[in-house]
C-alpha cells in the first residue's frame, strides 16, 4: 500500500522527446544570455556613447558569452538523434 501511495507522488518517467525539449530549452536560455553579455557588453557602448568601452571590459563580455555559448552547445551535444538507417546500409 505505501508502495502506491509513493508512486502517486512521484512524476512519470520522462521520455526522450521531453529530454530532448529541456535541452534545448536550457541551450536555448544560455544563448540569449551569451548573446546578451556580448550585446550589452560590447555593442551597446560601441553604438551609444553611454560610457568608454575598455578593452578588459570587452574582453570580459566576450569571455562569458563564449564560455555561456559552449556550455549550450554541450547541453545540445546530449540530444541523441536517431541513426539514420539509410545512410548504415551505404556506408556499412
Amino acid at each position: 500500500m505505501n508502495k502506491d501511495r509513493l508512486m502517486a507522488l512521484l512524476p512519470p518517467s520522462q521520455r526522450s522527446k521531453h529530454k530532448e525539449d529541456r535541452y534545448k530549452a536550457i541551450a536555448s536560455v544560455l544563448q540569449t544570455f551569451a548573446l546578451s553579455a556580448w550585446g550589452l557588453g560590447i555593442v551597446t557602448p560601441l553604438i551609444s556613447g553611454t560610457g568608454p568601452l575598455t578593452p578588459m571590459r570587452a574582453v570580459t563580455c566576450f569571455f562569458l558569452g563564449a564560455a555561456l555559448e559552449a556550455i549550450s552547445l554541450t547541453f545540445l551535444a546530449y540530444i541523441p538523434y536517431p541513426e539514420d538507417k539509410t545512410e548504415a546500409k551505404t556506408n556499412g
